[in-house]
């Protein structure tokens, strides 16, 4: 693999750190794209992360990948189940980010077909949905690609500094 390639794998509780830094970065510098605040997500603990990153036999569909050139976290994208009886069989992809330095090199793609793949071998999950900022077209084209289609959008979901945001909606089914 060339040395620029991003390397992805599952992020596991040694790896909170570099994780909850990337995390505030993308908080910081893409407000309109999350639904969480960095000014909420920076008063959490390091413990926060770590349990979040903590691997669970009863969440089975409760991830994240990592993206890494070199030794550096460049990139990240989430599956958070559902476990209520009748919606187990959802999951949402929560998360997605690459860092502007590592932007071109594919590793949105490659974190978006590891998680593919790695949901397409929980047998009982069956579909993925996701929201994508609108206007952010980099992001909707990736996820288009990949198969996911749009089904709405939701207006003034997010509001930024007294600004609204609509979400588009999508999803994608696994089997």
């Amino acid at each position: 693999m060339a040395p620029d390639q991003p390397v992805i794998r599952r992020l596991m509780p040694d790896d909170a750190g570099e994780y909850r830094t990337l995390r505030l970065r993308a908080l910081r510098e893409h407000p309109d794209a999350f639904t969480s605040s960095f000014e909420e997500e920076q008063l959490r603990p390091l413990a926060w992360a770590q349990a979040r990153l903590r691997p669970d036999a009863e969440r089975p569909h409760d991830f994240f990948l990592g993206a890494f050139i070199g030794d550096e976290l460049v990139g990240m994208v989430g599956l958070q189940g559902r476990y209520r009886p009748k919606e187990r069989h959802n999951a949402a992809v929560v998360g997605m980010y690459v860092a502007p330095d590592a932007a071109g090199r594919g590793v949105g793609g490659a974190l978006m077909r590891e998680l593919l793949a790695q949901a397409r071998a929980l047998p009982d999950l069956e579909q993925l949905d996701l929201t994508v900022t609108q206007g952010n077209d980099v992001a909707q084209s990736l996820y288009t690609r990949l198969g996911f289609g749009a089904f709405g959008v939701l207006p003034r979901a997010i509001r930024v500094d007294g600004r609204y945001f609509a979400k588009v909606h999508m999803n994608l089914r696994l089997r």
